[in-house]
């Protein structure tokens, strides 16, 4: 859900790993991240783990060879727009891009998932329940019980070094900017928390019907594609408030940018680009597929 409060047309490409230069390391370490982190919340036998492991690099070469260079053709549209010059509806559309992009990976993972799934037992939904609880916890004692400026001041901080690797030092009047947004969004943090929660107790529903593989695969498509179906009411009007003033805060920054900066976001989403390019998998020739 935390996606939905950030820059949407920079920081929602979660496709990106960080620094160009660390782009290929980190993809060539996906697998390995996401398995660490899956296993982190549900702990899993060595069958299960070796299933997993099977999925994922089926899932990446799925990824690899369907996705990324999609993701490159979109980063060096929104590099040629941003040098243009952006208005928050383009804005929005980009980011609807990105939803698009997630609701895609969804596709291709929940069945992997359901499979997965289909194998678990009670104790480890229960361990499932406390990595929960654990999780919770740490967002509670970090977003919820502390004063919102400081959530906000922190948000702002992290906002702009983000901007920062795209179109390089933000001018005082960027600053400036980045901090007004940040300061004048609708706190939801106590919203997020609930709808968290909301969220949690729907995958343990549908993981208690685990044996019905269909169904668990259509809700998991739910749960990962259209999360917002767990928001609760006050979430939901909050983020449509907060998405809208995000639009327009990215839309003001990038009409203040300098040539520079319109230069460097070039460079950047250029550069970038190419590396996804690089990194993307040739599609199997008729002559290959014939023989998987």
């Amino acid at each position: 859900m935390k996606r939905y409060l950030v820059v949407a047309l920079l920081l929602s490409t979660t496709l990106i790993a960080g620094a160009c230069s660390r782009l290929q390391f980190g993809y060539s370490q996906a697998e390995r991240v996401i398995s660490w982190t899956l296993e982190s919340y549900l702990p899993l036998d060595r069958r299960q783990s070796e299933a997993l492991d099977r999925q994922l690099v089926a899932f990446k070469e799925w990824h690899c060879r369907t996705q990324l260079t999609g993701y490159s053709a979109w980063l060096r549209g929104v590099g040629r727009e941003l040098a243009d010059g952006v208005t928050a509806a383009q804005v929005e559309a980009r980011f609807a891009n990105v939803r698009y992009f997630l609701r895609l990976m969804a596709e291709d993972a929940s069945p992997r998932l359901a499979g997965l799934g289909r194998t678990l037992d009670d104790r480890q939904i229960d361990e499932l329940a406390r990595a929960f609880d654990k999780a919770n916890g740490k967002y509670r004692k970090e977003f919820v019980e502390v004063a919102y400026k400081d959530v906000a001041s922190k948000r702002a901080t992290t906002t702009r070094e983000r901007l920062e690797f795209w179109i390089g030092p933000l001018t005082k009047a960027q600053r400036q900017t980045v901090e007004r947004w940040s300061a004048g969004l609708e706190p939801a943090q106590a919203d997020v928390l609930e709808s968290r929660l909301r969220w949690q107790q729907s995958l343990r529903n549908t993981l208690a019907r685990r044996s019905e593989t269909e169904a668990v695969q259509s809700q998991l498509f739910t749960l990962m594609a259209e999360p917002d179906r767990t928001y609760t009411p006050e979430l939901a009007a909050k983020l449509e408030v907060n998405r809208a003033r995000t639009f327009a805060m990215v839309a003001e920054v990038n009409g203040l940018m300098t040539d520079a900066q319109r230069r460097k976001v070039v460079e950047r989403t250029g550069a970038i680009a190419a590396e996804l390019e690089s990194l993307a998998c040739p599609a199997p020739t008729r002559a290959a597929a014939l023989t998987q």
